[in-house]
């Protein structure tokens, strides 16, 4: 199930999954109590801008704050980040693995309120782990787009670009899960947008993805036309030829 982009939500969960992580983590520097309290007072002063509306939102986040909304997504992602890895040192992997799920929804609103992201790696990692457990073609057509939008928000020539040479590239990771996850929407017309973005910006894995797509969906029962697109896009990276 796909998280609703929704503040409330997000505060819900953060009590929710806080119960246990601050009954067991006192000792632990900082306690979880720290953090989540940071984070409930950021939703607060997110919710409290949000009231002048979404074209003054920048404005309002800088007099309640002093800083830019940038600069708030990413404070936020990360306390939700480190709250996570302590999670996993609590031996409590499915809080962090939700935890880490919430970086997504939450940069999700602030995006659509004229955000950027420039602090992509956690969100590309929820955005996996829910891609690993949809499976009804609904939901997925739906992450694709939430996939979108977050590519749209990076700045995707430029955040490869910066990502050439590291180790975690998440643009990198995004642009394949996003091709997988529209190859298994079956949907002719988002496999196609996302297949040329492949061969458009990773020319030198794209032969490897089409063979492995091509592999993956013999002996399935995918439509005439998602599979034509499939054979187009291995036709011409895996037989010696080149898209132009």
């Amino acid at each position: 199930m796909l998280p609703p982009i929704d503040l409330g939500y997000i505060a819900e969960q953060l009590d929710e999954l806080g119960e246990e992580l601050c009954a067991r983590g006192e000792e632990l520097d900082p306690p979880p109590e720290t953090l989540l309290l940071a984070l409930r007072r950021m939703i607060e002063v997110l919710q409290t801008a949000d009231g002048a509306g979404a074209a003054d939102f920048g404005h309002q986040i800088q007099g309640l704050t002093g800083s830019d909304p940038e600069l708030i997504l990413s404070y936020g992602i990360q306390l939700l980040t480190q709250l996570a890895g302590t999670a996993e040192r609590m031996d409590l992997p499915q809080h962090a693995q939700a935890l880490e799920r919430l970086t997504l929804p939450l940069s999700l609103w602030m995006l659509r309120r004229g955000c950027e992201l420039s602090y992509p790696e956690p969100v590309v990692n929820a955005l996996a782990h829910l891609a690993n457990h949809l499976h009804h073609a609904e939901s997925l057509i739906e992450l694709y787009g939430l996939m979108n939008e977050i590519l749209e928000s990076i700045g995707l020539e430029r955040a490869l670009a910066s990502e050439s040479g590291q180790s975690n590239r998440p643009c990198h990771v995004l642009l394949i899960n996003r091709a997988i996850v529209a190859t298994r929407t079956r949907q002719p017309e988002l496999m196609d947008s996302a297949f040329r973005s492949i061969a458009d910006y990773l020319p030198d894995e794209a032969p490897a993805f089409f063979r492995e797509g091509m592999s993956q969906i013999e002996g399935l029962d995918y439509p005439a036309a998602a599979r034509t697109v499939m054979e187009h896009y291995f036709t011409a990276w895996c037989t010696g030829q080149r898209l132009h």
